[in-house]
């Protein structure tokens, strides 16, 4: 069994330790426990107290001892979701202090295909109707099959998002579009055609700014900056403009 697990989610090794002979052995008093696990009774004594504190053991006094049990492996589950819910009361004072912030920017890096699908399907997880979306399409990458069933998956998202989408592709990449993508997709992400060469793989939501390389080693970079996305909608509506919906 793979314990890490278990430390993940907030035991340390000596809990798990004394929790899984519990698990085993089943009601016991300390002593069995002691010699069972390893430890020193000092901190299994102090381990055992803690277990109880988080609802993962239970004890019933029998005589002068204290006999103790693991509850279900379930009521992990609740202690888990105990932690959420304290989480969640000091969430929006987090928040608060992140938007006291004087320069609001921030820089995030990911890396390999797997980091950036995640990632692009987060910057747009709790979108409303009707936000803009603009993005400065790539060339060549959208070749690469993995890639186009991504976009497949993502072009639906921002379409159940009801995001206002529209996307520069330079001329050349024309045929790989139509080879890949319907064209009542591209209709929909209100694709234009230009010859303008401009620099590719920029994505443009809300006040980040994505920019998406897929080649042999892919990496994305995101900036959260308002004024430099401001300047970056009005460059691209300035070329965009200039086109006609291709479909």
């Amino acid at each position: 069994m793979d314990e890490s697990i278990l430390e993940n989610i907030g035991l340390s090794k000596a809990e798990i330790k004394v929790y899984l002979t519990l698990l085993e052995i089943g009601p016991s008093t300390s002593g069995p426990i002691i010699q069972r696990s390893g430890l020193q009774s000092s901190v299994v004594h102090r381990i055992l107290k803690t277990l109880l504190e988080k609802g993962i053991i239970t004890y019933v006094k029998i005589s002068k001892d204290n006999n103790y049990q693991a509850t279900d492996p379930k009521n992990i589950l609740d202690f888990i979701e105990n932690k959420k819910k304290k989480f969640l009361d000091i969430l929006p004072e987090l928040e608060t202090r992140q938007n006291r912030r004087k320069d609001n920017y921030s820089t995030e890096m990911f890396l390999g295909k797997t980091a950036m699908f995640s990632a692009l399907l987060s910057m747009i997880k709790d979108a409303k109707s009707n936000e803009d979306y603009f993005s400065f399409s790539l060339i060549e990458p959208h070749d690469d099959k993995e890639i186009v069933d991504f976009y497949h998956t993502y072009n639906l998202r921002r379409r159940d998002k009801k995001l206002k989408v529209k996307v520069l592709v330079n001329k050349k990449v024309k045929p790989i579009y139509e080879k890949n993508y319907t064209k009542e997709l591209l209709r929909k992400a209100n694709v234009r055609y230009t010859s303008f060469h401009f620099p590719q793989g920029i994505i443009i939501f809300r006040d980040m700014l994505t920019f998406v390389h897929w080649g042999n080693n892919p990496f994305a970079v995101k900036i959260t900056n308002k004024e430099m996305t401001e300047q970056f909608k009005e460059f691209f509506l300035e070329f965009y403009n200039k086109e006609k919906d291709a479909y």
